[in-house]
């Protein structure tokens, strides 16, 4: 059974852009789940680390069951 990466946090080095995703599945899209480089201003490589908002993925977790189909 697939399960979706931990939520993690994108930084850029050179401009500041960050963004905290966490993935609804296994297969991780560019521009959404994934980034090569920084949207903004195109750096490349960009930082990340694990997000450290638990609360952020309990969140998540109830979003996805009520977006869920009945």
């Amino acid at each position: 059974m697939p399960i979706p990466p931990r939520p993690h946090t994108w930084r850029c080095p050179a401009c500041h852009w960050s963004k905290t995703v966490m993935p609804r599945s296994d297969v991780l899209m560019l521009g959404i789940d994934h980034f090569d480089a920084c949207p903004d201003c195109g750096h490349q490589p960009l930082e990340t680390q694990a997000a450290r908002a638990p609360i952020a993925e309990l969140v998540d977790q109830i979003k996805r069951l009520l977006a869920s189909p009945k």
